[in-house]
């Protein structure tokens, strides 16, 4: 519940400041670099980057609502790899 709450308000953010979040994260991904202020960002970048975000607080939204596994159904399943054999008739 808590971790569906902290991505709809950094959905929300990122969809309302998408400059603001572009920004802070190339000062921290390009702190070694001489003049990385002086970069922008294409405009078709900070429409993705607000889709994006849009995206991530629609699901933060709507995860509650979708149906999740019950533990009892894989309860007669056995744990491990599941390996389909494919049979081929090349071999007559």
């Amino acid at each position: 519940m808590l971790l569906r709450a902290l991505m709809f308000v950094v959905g929300i953010a990122g969809a309302l400041a998408p400059r603001k979040l572009i920004d802070l994260s190339g000062r921290m991904l390009l702190a070694g670099y001489e003049n990385p202020e002086a970069l922008e960002p294409a405009e078709w970048y900070i429409t993705a980057v607000r889709a994006k975000f849009a995206l991530v607080a629609v699901a933060a939204l709507i995860a509650p609502f979708l149906p999740t596994p019950s533990k009892d159904e894989g309860a007669g399943a056995e744990d491990g790899p599941v390996v389909d054999v494919i049979e081929s008739d090349a071999d007559e």
